[in-house]
């Protein structure tokens, strides 16, 4: 009786089961069901500046008829069929469009060799695939939007190349002072470039990262990996425990080429000496040596030619004449005769790309004459001394201090503006009150000497408000750094120098703080995904107050500060009520040392005591 109620059993399940599937309906994909995307218009015209903001591209969200993920791509090309598209960016929801920025926008115009400041026409669409688990549905079509345009004018710009990382002891293992192999096909396949190690070097050990990070790549020997010197090619290891690359310590300069996909790092060519020769200087071929500017890998040195030193033009050598590059190994270069390359008199910087050793490119560059690497600016390579050492209006110089130095008035390339570090001995410099403007460009300078620098690790940078960024750090490697329009004004410079870090002053603590009294602002800094603002470890000794940008309201301008919100008190543990220009936050008798955490969505700040 048992057994064949267990039978029974088992027959009705099977027969809801089967009643179940019957009523389940099975839904497949249709793609004349499909909806495409739909691109909104955007204005008729824009005229692209460095640093700012383009334009966010709203879009309706693409209909499969059945559930699905989507990812969609704006694309933008000068052809109206696309056929040379440039990809602006992507994301994986409708509701928040895709933001452009100037630079973006920008750097795939110059991709399309669209001239500077020459209005072209520019067509924008939306491309949607069906998502997988983790990767585009291959055997669905994707859904391509209408297509919309408008008249735009880039501004002038280097074209920036997708890049990996060279980083070793060369570089101090900084990621914020590495070499660069680039993309030039922008595949993101293969990465070509010239690394420097240095004229003196003793260790050449070095790996590859896809960002400037360890997380994105950390491409190193492992136990395949080939240990012969100076190898054709060797094939690496993408794991946190590899080993640095050795395999190349016999000259200062190899030319690499690394093939993502497998791995493979090809030694092109190695060298130790780059020169020019030319009548100018009695084509001597190790007299006018050229530097390696290392943000974009380009050799570089000023040469001011007079008539007689044009005569017969001029070539780029290695090696003390090992290997001589003229019009017939530099495609495009106008050859007067012996392969030497036509030159004119005048000022000249000249700039050689060996990147790419089967496209070397080259350029004279009257503009550059005399200017830092970057072209930038008119900064002298050395500083200025006052015209008139008893002239009160001009600069007192101050020694063993970082200084802002740029297009501000009281500036103006020559002098620098001082930076206070406080706590002293904490490596945190931090500016007086400047007025920035949208085309402001400076740089931080130590010693009043041009040696030792700090900016933008790429030119165009803008600075963050609250949210430290890797400098570039160095002669020949820092680049000049502006702000975002939104941060027009008047903004304070913070630098970290122990960690090489730069950024704009937001929110910061004020008051009766670690042995000050409401002198000097406290830095906080900002997480961008919990919208707080963060401080450790500091000595509450008395009331304090929150302010932004290291200034308080005046009768004419309202700047944000927080206090006590009424019927708020000091706590520690528990969030404490803020307002703008709330009362004094008294600690009463619970002087400590605390962390703080302020939460800009909720107007609250919480101490908690530091370890």
């Amino acid at each position: 009786m048992k057994k064949f109620f267990y039978i029974a059993s088992a027959a009705m399940i099977s027969i809801l089961a089967l009643a179940s599937c019957a009523e389940k309906e099975i839904v497949t994909y249709n793609p004349e069901n499909a909806v495409k995307p739909v691109l909104e218009a955007i204005a008729e015209s824009y005229v692209l500046e460095d640093g700012a903001a383009f334009e966010t591209l709203n879009f309706s969200a693409v209909e499969y008829g059945i559930a699905t993920a989507a990812r969609y791509t704006l694309y933008a090309d000068v052809n109206e069929d696309f056929s040379s598209k440039k990809s602006l960016g992507n994301v994986t929801t409708d509701t928040v469009g895709i933001t452009v920025t100037a630079n973006t926008l920008n750097n795939a115009l110059m991709s399309l060799n669209c001239k500077a400041d020459v209005p072209v026409t520019v067509y924008f669409r939306m491309e949607a695939e069906m998502m997988g688990e983790s990767a585009p549905v291959g055997s669905v079509e994707v859904l391509v939007s209408n297509a919309v345009t408008s008249s735009i004018t880039p501004f002038n710009a280097e074209k920036v190349y997708p890049a990996v990382y060279v980083i070793g002891q060369f570089c101090g293992w900084d990621h914020g002072n590495t070499a660069f192999l680039f993309s030039y096909a922008e595949d993101e396949e293969n990465y070509v470039g010239v690394v420097d190690f240095g004229a003196e070097c003793a260790d050449y050990g070095f790996k590859l990262t896809g960002a400037a990070n360890w997380d994105n790549g950390n491409w190193g020997t492992g136990d395949m990996t080939s240990a012969e010197p100076e190898a054709p090619s060797i094939t690496l290891w993408n794991d946190g425990g590899s080993g640095n690359i050795s395999n190349y310590s016999s000259h200062r300069y190899y030319n690499f080429h690394f093939v993502k996909s497998s791995l493979t790092l090809n030694m092109i060519k190695g060298f130790d000496l780059v020169t020019v020769a030319g009548a100018f200087n009695g084509w001597a071929t190790d007299a006018t040596p050229m530097e390696q500017i290392r943000s974009n890998g380009k050799f570089y040195v000023d040469i001011d030619v007079d008539e007689a030193g044009a005569a017969d033009g001029f070539k780029f050598v290695l090696d003390n004449g090992g290997t001589w590059l003229g019009a017939g190994e530099i495609e495009g270069a106008e050859d007067v005769g012996g392969g030497n390359i036509a030159l004119e008199p005048g000022q000249y910087r000249f700039y050689l790309d060996l990147n790419d050793w089967d496209n070397i490119t080259y350029s004279l560059s009257t503009a550059d004459y005399g200017k830092p690497v970057d072209g930038g600016s008119d900064t002298p390579d050395e500083p200025d001394e006052p015209e008139n050492p008893e002239d009160p209006d001009q600069p007192e110089l101050q020694e063993n201090l970082w200084g802002v130095i740029g297009t501000f008035a009281e500036s103006n390339w020559s002098a620098d503006i001082y930076m206070t570090e406080f706590p002293a001995g904490s490596g945190i410099w931090i500016s007086p009150v400047l007025e920035f403007a949208d085309t402001t460009q400076f740089k931080l300078r130590f010693n009043n000497d041009w040696n030792t620098q700090a900016g933008a690790v790429a030119a165009g940078d803008t600075l963050r408000t609250g949210i430290p960024t890797v400098a570039g750090f160095g002669n020949n490697v820092a680049q000049n750094v502006g702000v975002a329009k939104e941060q027009v004004g008047k903004r304070v410079v913070v630098y970290d120098a122990e960690n090489n870090q730069l950024y704009l002053l937001g929110w910061s603590v004020i008051g009766a703080i670690s042995g000050d009294s409401w002198g000097h602002d406290f830095p906080m800094i900002f997480d961008p995904e919990a919208n707080t603002w963060s401080v450790s470890g500091l000595s509450v000794e008395g009331a304090f107050k929150l302010r932004w940008a290291g200034q308080w309201s005046t009768s004419e301008v309202t700047i944000p500060d927080r206090g006590l919100a009424d019927g708020a008190s000091f706590a520690v543990g528990t969030p404490i009520s803020l307002k703008q220009g709330g009362g004094d936050i008294n600690p009463g008798e619970n002087v400590g040392t605390y962390n703080m955490v302020y939460d800009v969505a909720n107007e609250t700040l919480t101490l908690t005591a530091a370890e």
